[in-house]
């Protein structure tokens, strides 16, 4: 059985002196880097350099950067992209960036659970699965 956490549950101070990369933007992307941003969080927004959203992270108030430089800067790397390019994303401009002890989370398993990805043993791998859309997860 999974262990359920909620906003009761959270200590932020788990989260000082550890950047945070949110990778990408979409719906999910928003609502993290957003809400973590909020929360006094230290955050960054990757993105590759032909995205749509630059100018929306920027309007958010938020920091964008290429995908690499966030994972470099980061020890939290949240993995906010579709699905389908996530292994390719992950071994041309992750893998090799993420420092020791890094933590790697994901909004949804598929890519871990069928091999596209496998990270590091030196890695902290987690999961974070939102019971709806980002624009449900957060109220604007």
């Amino acid at each position: 059985m999974p262990n359920i956490f909620y906003d009761s549950d959270a200590d932020l101070s788990h989260l000082a002196n550890r950047p945070i990369a949110i990778l990408g933007f979409g719906s999910q992307g928003h609502a993290h880097a957003l809400n973590l941003h909020e929360s006094g969080c230290d955050v960054r927004v990757g993105l590759y350099p032909q995205a749509k959203s630059w100018t929306t992270v920027e309007a958010a108030g938020l920091r964008g950067v290429d995908v690499p430089q966030a994972v470099r800067e980061a020890r939290i790397v949240m993995m906010l992209t579709p699905d389908t390019g996530q292994g390719i994303l992950y071994r041309d401009h992750i893998a090799t960036y993420l420092a020791p002890g890094s933590t790697l989370m994901f909004a949804h398993g598929f890519n871990v659970r069928f091999g596209q990805i496998v990270p590091r043993p030196d890695l902290d791998v987690s999961m974070i699965a939102p019971k709806s859309p980002g624009h449900r997860v957060r109220v604007d």
